[in-house]
């Protein structure tokens, strides 16, 4: 008899961008497509041979540590250096719940927190976006803000009082004009952070995030864990993510590319309202758009027949109704797809 898999292994299920093709003529609002934060091609490494060569810090660059916990208004102690947002939300779900015990996920929802959840064996609660956030004694929660998909906002006091951890996934976040420092003051000693680099600075390829929590014990538990994963976080990409942190061009890079955001988000919004055929949920931040179907028939093949390409509702644990659009995009492209929205009719309209 030969040798099987786990059931937690084969249950996984992964989609990638070209599982959803973008054909000739077709619009690709399926992720970030927009240019890359720096215009600049200086990007020095100022790492030595020898730091290459070592594995440096399970926690990270001290230096990074310190520039991230200026931004939250934490102590560099307080923040763990990760190989990107995904390493972060596994260390965090690893702390905050055993084997076979429940955590709170939002649904719809970035699909890796239901598969890192499998993956660790939890017991998966899942909570309505747009709704509010459940507590349930001691029972962790997950919220996502800006939430992907639907692009709205949750803050601690939308939480109210429980026993419970709550991670709160920030990747989606551009930290500008000391919002990160505001969502730090209010952060208890229950609450753990995840937040993504990679794009918040528009480099997925360094694959670069931290875990920024209070309790000591926490940040005990996810140092050791992560000894036992990515070890240290690739060193050459904490000095590229310090570089850019560093850069006195960034808070304005990020501003204007947070009021681009907005402006695309309202061009898509506004012509899913035009549209008889087509809702949306009101995102008033992030990158992101979840339009719907008014007759709840099938978002994806209606929207990709009309030419704008998206990524399908199921792959956020909801129905085939939803579609995400991404709207980080150059302005022609999403002006294109906003004429393409506008002019879809229900079948009363026609």
């Amino acid at each position: 008899m030969s040798a099987t898999i786990s059931r937690r292994a084969a249950l996984v299920v992964a989609h990638d961008y070209d599982d959803f093709p973008v054909g000739s003529g077709q619009l690709d609002l399926r992720g970030d497509n927009s240019p890359p934060l720096l215009t600049r091609t200086d990007l020095p490494c100022t790492l030595t041979p020898g730091a290459v060569a070592s594995y440096g810090e399970i926690a990270g660059d001290g230096r990074l540590r310190a520039v991230l916990a200026a931004l939250f208004g934490v102590r560099a102690e307080q923040v763990l250096i990760t190989a990107g947002g995904s390493e972060a939300l596994l260390l965090a779900l690893t702390c905050i719940a055993d084997h076979g015990e429940s955590v709170c996920l939002p649904r719809p929802a970035f699909p890796g927190f239901e598969e890192l959840a499998g993956l660790l064996g939890l017991h998966v609660i899942g909570y309505d976006v747009p709704g509010t956030v459940p507590r349930r004694g001691r029972v962790p929660v997950l919220v996502c803000t800006p939430h992907n998909p639907t692009g709205l906002i949750y803050s601690p006091e939308d939480t109210g009082d429980g026993d419970g951890w709550v991670v709160w996934d920030l990747s989606h976040s551009t930290l500008v004009d000391g919002s990160a420092a505001e969502f730090g003051a209010r952060l208890g000693a229950q609450d753990v952070v995840v937040f993504s680099l990679s794009k918040l600075l528009r480099l997925p390829g360094a694959r670069i995030g931290c875990l920024i929590a209070r309790d000591d014990d926490l940040l005990t538990a996810a140092a050791a864990a992560k000894t036992h994963l990515s070890m240290s976080t690739n060193r050459p990409a904490q000095d590229l993510a310090l570089h850019v942190l560093r850069d006195p061009l960034l808070p304005n890079e990020l501003r204007l590319r947070t009021a681009h955001f907005a402006e695309m988000r309202e061009l898509i919004l506004d012509a899913v309202a035009e549209s008889s055929a087509l809702t949306a949920v009101p995102a008033v931040a992030g990158t992101h758009v979840f339009v719907g179907t008014v007759d709840r028939g099938d978002a994806w093949q209606r929207l990709r027949a009309a030419g704008v390409v998206g990524i399908p509702g199921t792959v956020f644990k909801t129905s085939d109704s939803w579609v995400r659009l991404c709207v980080a995009q150059q302005h022609g492209v999403i002006d294109a797809a906003a004429t393409r929205l506008r002019s879809l009719r229900s079948a009363r309209t026609r």
